[in-house]
């Protein structure tokens, strides 16, 4: 009383009746070559590399995030007169000088005979809705 059993059968049958049961071979271990590794390495350092050129980069372009100032020469005034055009009002020492400075270079203007304190310029409060409204009245404090 032998019975033959199909293999496939058998199988498909075991599957139904113990779904919980799950063959599986043992995974070979997994060992994550070098190169990947030095490869992240080195991209993350080129990336902190540039991260840190761009910052440098942003920092001299942009007016007023270094601090103008400090030192033997004050700029204590800029106004825009046109895109490229500015007037700038400097103080070297005691003296005050008032400069053009154009696409085409820098031209002195005018030394003050009486130097003049400029009005202090409010400082930003993290209120944006204010900061734009101070942009709106051109700037004018008040």
């Amino acid at each position: 009383m032998h019975r033959r059993v199909r293999p496939g059968v058998s199988i498909a049958w075991w599957a139904l009746l113990a779904p919980g049961l799950v063959w599986a071979e043992s995974p070979a271990p997994v060992i994550a070559p070098a190169t990947g590794y030095l490869s992240q390495l080195v991209g993350g350092l080129v990336l902190v590399l540039l991260a840190i050129v761009v910052l440098a980069w942003f920092l001299r372009r942009v007016p007023g995030v270094a601090t103008p100032g400090l030192g033997a020469i004050r700029i204590l005034a800029v106004r825009a007169i046109g895109a490229r055009e500015r007037l700038m009002l400097v103080q070297v020492g005691a003296e005050q000088i008032l400069i053009a400075v154009t696409a085409a270079g820098v031209t002195h203007l005018h030394t003050l005979a009486q130097p003049i304190e400029p009005p202090e310029d409010e400082p930003w409060s993290g209120d944006f809705a204010g900061l734009l409204e101070r942009f709106k009245r051109g700037g004018k404090p008040g």
